[in-house]
């Protein structure tokens, strides 16, 4: 049997996909290597009607914890021109599970904000740098009004999104 310099990676790429599957990483056993997200949250009952109100139900489960509301903390804002954007901070585990499920938390507690916002900014600070979701308030009154949340498909859901730690 010949080989030419042409064939080999046709060859190897067979190789190497018949050892995955021999190996039993290729198989469809229902395991994954990346742990799954909880599914669905259920939307708080409650309501928040100030920012210190969700800012402490928040950091119940999350650590580092800042709420604020963009006309609180730029002096340049300007309420006319600009969407008022709710910011949440959060320290980011960089694990993208709990990272989708803490979005997914978060939205879920915004969507019972008894104060005004146009934009939830939610932000996971990491020792690199940060990551960020912008969800219109639509948004979230959207994919919070069955009072159930889909956490896989929170970070897809977004506006924007400015995020080199997950992608």
């Amino acid at each position: 049997m010949r080989f030419d310099s042409k064939s080999a990676p046709a060859l190897a790429g067979l190789l190497t996909a018949a050892l995955i599957a021999l190996s039993g990483c290729g198989s469809d056993s229902g395991s994954s290597s990346e742990p799954e997200t909880t599914p669905t949250l259920d939307v708080v009952e409650q309501g928040f009607d100030s920012l210190d109100e969700l800012s402490d139900y928040v950091a119940q489960s999350l650590d580092g914890v800042e709420v604020s509301l963009e006309s609180e903390t730029n002096p340049d804002f300007n309420q006319e021109a600009e969407p008022e954007r709710l910011h949440v901070h959060f320290a980011s585990t960089e694990d993208k599970v709990k990272d989708l499920e803490a979005t997914a938390f978060i939205v879920q507690a915004t969507s019972r904000a008894g104060f005004d916002y146009d934009i939830l900014v939610v932000t996971g600070v990491v020792s690199v740098g940060e990551w960020a979701y912008l969800y219109d308030r639509s948004t979230v009154e959207e994919l919070t009004a069955d009072g159930q949340i889909a956490v896989a498909d929170i970070w897809d859901s977004a506006e924007q999104s400015f995020d080199t730690i997950h992608r």
